[in-house]
């Protein structure tokens, strides 16, 4: 498998997690500050809910 072909299954596998909203994908590969701490790259978190949210939505609906 040469990289392209596994650059192509990564980006359709992040498509995958991002469009079924479990997760949230936040990707920042070019950064415009000069600082070396700051994270570059792909990270994909989990989407919870907070306790304010699900409040909110219950007396909403």
């Amino acid at each position: 498998m040469n990289i392209k072909e596994k650059i192509t299954e990564t980006a359709e596998k992040v498509y995958d997690l991002a469009r079924d909203g479990k997760y949230d994908v936040k990707v920042n590969l070019f950064s415009k500050k000069k600082s070396k701490n700051q994270a570059k790259g792909i990270q994909v978190v989990s989407s919870r809910d907070t306790a304010h949210t699900k409040k909110w939505r219950a007396k909403n609906r």
